[in-house]
């Protein structure tokens, strides 16, 4: 995969709205099997105790967050890849109907080699990633996983907790595009975010050895 094109100071200069594409970590579905997320206070959050501390219990695929190749296999986790990886070009398609996203959705997408493709699909206007989970969502299909690799991507996003069927346990589109080190952003909310080109920024906890992490993700243009 090719590295993403650098990012210059002149550049973010002219860089003026900001998108939240993130899901609150309160507020996304669990997926099933994962831990669901809970915040547990350990002192008042009223602050009767002077100071409000929580601890937090939760899958590392909670909400909105990044998957690395060592989620499926051997491959490299988070402590593999610099900052820089993170920020990066990306182009948000709007991809229309109730089925999975094939090759010829994504003929006329702009994504370069080593940017990022962002999927808004009908998960983001029916606004699945606050609603309790459903099975009933738009992924990829293998072929249009294989033509992000064929273009060289860096990062494909999709706007649910998964890029795959949730009828497929054999994972396809995460074999295909963690395979090739392109990783896989997923729980987006892109209900607001036009389609076009932006810069990403979704920077994961830095958490050593982690084979996926929950993101703040930002797109800005």
């Amino acid at each position: 995969m090719a590295s993403p094109p650098a990012i210059s100071l002149e550049n973010l200069e002219h860089l003026n709205e900001v998108y939240d594409i993130s899901v609150p970590l309160g507020s996304s579905p669990a997926y099933p099997g994962d831990r669901p997320y809970l915040q547990e206070w350990q002192a008042g959050p009223d602050g009767g105790d002077g100071y409000s501390l929580s601890a937090l219990s939760l899958s590392s695929h909670t909400a909105t967050h990044l998957d690395f190749p060592s989620h499926l296999a051997t491959g490299m986790s988070q402590s593999s890849y610099p900052p820089s990886r993170f920020i990066i070009p990306a182009e948000v398609v709007f991809i229309s109907g109730a089925g999975p996203i094939m090759p010829s959705n994504l003929r006329g997408c702009r994504a370069e080699k080593g940017q990022a493709l962002l999927f808004k699909t009908e998960n983001s206007r029916r606004k699945l990633m606050h609603e309790p989970f459903s099975r009933d969502y738009v992924f990829l299909s293998p072929g249009a996983a294989s033509y992000c690799v064929s273009c060289g991507l860096g990062l494909v996003g999709i706007d649910y907790l998964s890029v795959d069927s949730f009828e497929d346990e054999s994972l396809p589109v995460h074999h295909i595009l963690l395979g090739n080190d392109v990783l896989i952003l997923e729980g987006l909310d892109l209900s607001r975010v036009p389609e076009g080109r932006y810069l990403l920024l979704c920077l994961p906890l830095s958490i050593e050895n982690a084979e996926a992490s929950p993101v703040r993700a930002v797109l800005l243009r």
